[in-house]
C-alpha cells in the first residue's frame, strides 16, 4: 500500500486512501457521505440499517484540484460502512451510448455482487431484469441487436451478462419501469445503501457527458441510489449547451440543473495547503530544498504558492524540479530552479524564447564597448517583456521578473548562482549541451598548450573577441575527462589573460563575470567529485606560485561560506570543495599575500575582481592600517572610478557600511564630489555611470534616482 501511494504521488495520479491526503480532507468526506447516506438505529443506536438519501450531488472543481482524489476517498470512506454499495463508474472508459450503457450496469452489478450480504447479492437479479427490460423496450438498440443474436456489435461486458439477463427474462419482458419498481423494493427491503461514484464526466467527448446526463436521469432514477459526479462545471457546461456564447452557457447551465440536485464545489487551496502539498511532494521525490534565506528566495517562493492553484500543478512542478535540480545541484540557486519549472510546466514554449534572448536577461551579457551596446546596458526604462519573450511570456512576467532583475533594472549584489548569470542560464536551458558549443577537439587543443605565455596571448584574443565565454561552458562539462598535466598549466595561463593591460577601468569589460565563471568551473570540478580535489589543489599550488589574485581569492572565499568559517555564517553550508582543514590553511597561507597586495596597491590595478579584499575583511582581517592604506590609494579619478565599476557597475549595488568597511566613505564621498570638469565628462559613460551610482551610495541615497 506504501509503494502504492508513493508512486500514485511520483506519476501524478489521485490519491486513493487517506494515508496521501495532505491537505485534511476528512471532515469535507464525511460531510460529503451524510450528503449522499442516512442511517437507522433502534432504540440502544445499535445500526439497523442504512439508505440512500436519492440525492445527485455534484463535486464540482477544475481541472487538476483533486476531485478524483476526493472521490477515491469518499470511496474508501464508504467502503468501511456496513449496508453501504459502492459502484465506481467512470465514463472516460466507454464510448458511445450501448457502451457507457453497459459499464454503468456492470458497475452495479460488480459492487452488488461483492456484498458479504446474501439479501445485497440478491439485488443482482433485480438489477438484471431492469438492465434487460430496457434494453427489449429499445432504449438501446445496439444492445437489443445484440441479444436477438445479431453478427456481434463488440460492446464491452454485454456477452458476459447477456446469459445470465436471458434467465430471468420471460417471452413478454415486464416495462423497465415494472422491473425498477421492483428493484427499488429489493433495495429498501435490504436496508442497505446504494451510492454510484461517478468520476470524470469532464473528460468525455460532448455527445457522452449529454448521455452520462441521460443516463443519470433517465435509466439510473433508481429510488435508494445515490449518486456523486465529479466534473468541471465550466466545462460540462459548455458541453451540454446549444447555441453559441451566452446561449449555450444558459442552455447548458438550466440543462445541468436539471440533472444535479446539489452541486458542491470542491475550496481552492490556501496558502498552508499548497506549502503542504509542495513540502509533501519534495518529500516523495527525495529532493531537500532548504528554506529560502535571501529577499530573492522568499520572493520566488512566495510567488508560486500564490500561482499554484490545483494539486496536480504541484505535483507537476515537483516533478520536474526533481530531475533538473539533481543536473545542477550546488551550482545554481534551487529556487531559481524551481521558478524555471514552473515557467516550464505553465507556458512551455517561454523555453524557446529564454534561449534566443539569453542576452537580453542575463546580468553579464556576451557585448563589446559599441556605443549601441553601451547605451542598452545605460538604459533606465524598464524592458516590455513580452516584446522581449512574446507574447507566451505575458502570464509568466512577474515571475521572469523574479528570475532575471535586468528586466525590472534592479541593482544585484551578488547573482553568482542565479539563473541571471550567462554560465547559469545557458547550463540550465541546455544541461552542458548548448547549440553552437566549441568542438572537443578545440578545447583539448588550448588545454594541452604547454607553454603558459602563449597560451595567455590566446586566451586574451579570445577574451577580446568574445568567445572565451563559450570555451568555459564547454570547459565545464569536459574539465573531469582532461589530462591532469593541463591543471599546472592553463588556469596559470587564463589568470595572467584575464589580467587588464592597464592599470585602470576605461571602458564596460566582462573580465569580471569571465573570472567568475572560470573559478566556478575549477571549484565545480572537486565539488562534485571529492576525489579529484587533488587536481583542484595542484591548480592551487601553480596559480599561487604565479602570484594570482583572481582566482584562488574567489575559491577561497567560496570554501570560506561553505565551512561557515567568515563573520557572516554560521556553521556548515555545505557544498565545499576543500575540506575544513585545507581550508583553514590555505587561508593562513593567503592573507598575508593579499593584505600585501591591498597595502601596495597590487589588489586593484589590472586585477577585474575584488575577491582577494572580500576574503581579508570577510574573516574580520580589515584593520586601520588597510583601512587607511586603501582610503589614501582612492585619491583621484582612475582609481575611484575603477573601484567603482568593479563593485557597483550598472545593474549592481553594495551597501554603504561595506563600503565604509574597506575605506573612510566619508572621505572617498567628498573626493567624487569634487571630481568634473572636462575629465570626467569625457569619461566613458558606463564607466561614469558606475562612478555616480558610488557616489550616490556613499551619500546614503539610492543609486536608482541618481539623476532626480
Amino acid at each position: 500500500m506504501a509503494n502504492e501511494q508513493a508512486n500514485a504521488a511520483l506519476q501524478d495520479r489521485p490519491i486513493r486512501n487517506n494515508i496521501g491526503d495532505k491537505l485534511d480532507r476528512g471532515p469535507f468526506v464525511a460531510s460529503l457521505v451524510r450528503a449522499l447516506v442516512a442511517e437507522e438505529r433502534d432504540d440502544e443506536g445499535k445500526l439497523v440499517g442504512r439508505w440512500a438519501t436519492g440525492y445527485v450531488v455534484g463535486l464540482t472543481g477544475r481541472w487538476g484540484l483533486g476531485k478524483s482524489s476526493v472521490l477515491n476517498l469518499t470511496r474508501e470512506k464508504l467502503g468501511t460502512m456496513d449496508r453501504t454499495i459502492v459502484a465506481y463508474f467512470n465514463p472516460w472508459l466507454f464510448k458511445g451510448r450501448d457502451e457507457l450503457l453497459v459499464g454503468f450496469f456492470n458497475a452495479l452489478r460488480d459492487a452488488m455482487g461483492r456484498s458479504n450480504r446474501e439479501e445485497v447479492k440478491s439485488l443482482v437479479g433485480f438489477l438484471d431484469k431492469y438492465w434487460g427490460a430496457i434494453s427489449f423496450a429499445g432504449h438501446s438498440i445496439a444492445v437489443a441487436w445484440d441479444f436477438a443474436g445479431g453478427a456481434g456489435t463488440g460492446i464491452f461486458g454485454w456477452k458476459t451478462w447477456a446469459p445470465r439477463i436471458r434467465g430471468f427474462l420471460t417471452p413478454k419482458p415486464s416495462s423497465p419501469d415494472v422491473e425498477r419498481r421492483a428493484l427499488e423494493q429489493k433495495i429498501e427491503k435490504s436496508k442497505c445503501a446504494v451510492v454510484v461514484l461517478i468520476d470524470e464526466l469532464d473528460r468525455v467527448e460532448d455527445a457522452e457527458v449529454r448521455e452520462v446526463a441521460q443516463l443519470v436521469k433517465a435509466v439510473g432514477d433508481i429510488r435508494g441510489v445515490s449518486y456523486l459526479v465529479a466534473y468541471d462545471q465550466q466545462r460540462v457546461v459548455e458541453a451540454l449547451g446549444r447555441g453559441v456564447g451566452e446561449e449555450r452557457r444558459q442552455s447548458g447551465e438550466n440543462y445541468l440543473e436539471k440533472i444535479i440536485q446539489h452541486p458542491i464545489p470542491l475550496r481552492p487551496l490556501f496558502q498552508s495547503d499548497t506549502e503542504a502539498l509542495l513540502t509533501a511532494a519534495l518529500n516523495d521525490h527525495g529532493v531537500r530544498l532548504d528554506e529560502a534565506q535571501t529577499d530573492d528566495q522568499k520572493r520566488i517562493w512566495d510567488h508560486l504558492v500564490g500561482a499554484i492553484e490545483t494539486p496536480r500543478e504541484v505535483k507537476r512542478l515537483i516533478g520536474g524540479f526533481a530531475v533538473l535540480e539533481a543536473s545542477v545541484r550546488g551550482e545554481i540557486c534551487a529556487y531559481d530552479v524551481l521558478g524555471y519549472c514552473w515557467i516550464l510546466t505553465k507556458s512551455p514554449s517561454v523555453r524557446e524564447a529564454l534561449a534566443r534572448e539569453v542576452d537580453e536577461l542575463v546580468s553579464d551579457p556576451n557585448i563589446g564597448g559599441t556605443p549601441d551596446q553601451v547605451r542598452r546596458i545605460l538604459d533606465d526604462s524598464t524592458p516590455d517583456v513580452v516584446a522581449i519573450l512574446g507574447e507566451a511570456a505575458a502570464s509568466q512576467a512577474t515571475l521572469l521578473h523574479l528570475l532575471f532583475p535586468r528586466l525590472s533594472r534592479e541593482d544585484r549584489e551578488n547573482d553568482g548562482d542565479r539563473l541571471s548569470r550567462r554560465r547559469n542560464l545557458v547550463r540550465m536551458l541546455y544541461l552542458g549541451d548548448p547549440p553552437g558549443s566549441l568542438r572537443r577537439n578545440d578545447v583539448e587543443e588550448l588545454w594541452g598548450e604547454s607553454d603558459i605565455s602563449q597560451l595567455a596571448v590566446r586566451l586574451r584574443t579570445l577574451e577580446q573577441q568574445g568567445t572565451l565565454a563559450p570555451i568555459l561552458d564547454r570547459l565545464d562539462d569536459l574539465l573531469p575527462a582532461l589530462p591532469e598535466s593541463g591543471d599546472r598549466t592553463f588556469w596559470v595561463a587564463l589568470s595572467r589573460a584575464l589580467l587588464r593591460q592597464s592599470d585602470w577601468i576605461s571602458g564596460p569589460e566582462q573580465a569580471r563575470e569571465l573570472a567568475d565563471d572560470a573559478a566556478n568551473v575549477l571549484y565545480q570540478l572537486a565539488r562534485r567529485d571529492p576525489e579529484r580535489r587533488p587536481r583542484l589543489q595542484t591548480a592551487i599550488e601553480s596559480l599561487v606560485d604565479d602570484g594570482d589574485l583572481i582566482l584562488v581569492p574567489w575559491v577561497l572565499r567560496r570554501n570560506l561560506f561553505a565551512h561557515g568559517l567568515t563573520k557572516h555564517t554560521e556553521g556548515q553550508r555545505g557544498g565545499e570543495s576543500l575540506g575544513l582543514e585545507e581550508t583553514q590553511q590555505l587561508l593562513e597561507r593567503e592573507l598575508p599575500r593579499y593584505r600585501n597586495a591591498v597595502l601596495d596597491g597590487s589588489a586593484l590595478r589590472r586585477v577585474p575582481t575584488v575577491e582577494a579584499m572580500y576574503v581579508v575583511a570577510n574573516t574580520n582581517h580589515w584593520d586601520e592600517k588597510l583601512h587607511q592604506a586603501f582610503t589614501s590609494q582612492l585619491d583621484s579619478l582612475h582609481p575611484i572610478a575603477t573601484f567603482a565599476a568593479l563593485l557597483v557597475p550598472p545593474g549592481y549595488t553594495a551597501s554603504r557600511e561595506s563600503f565604509a568597511e574597506l575605506f573612510d566613505a566619508d572621505v572617498v564621498r567628498a573626493r567624487i564630489e569634487q571630481l568634473g570638469g572636462d575629465n570626467l565628462d569625457a569619461m566613458n559613460p558606463w564607466v561614469r555611470e558606475s562612478l555616480r551610482r558610488m557616489g550616490m551610495i556613499l551619500s546614503g541615497r539610492d543609486p536608482h534616482f541618481l539623476h532626480d
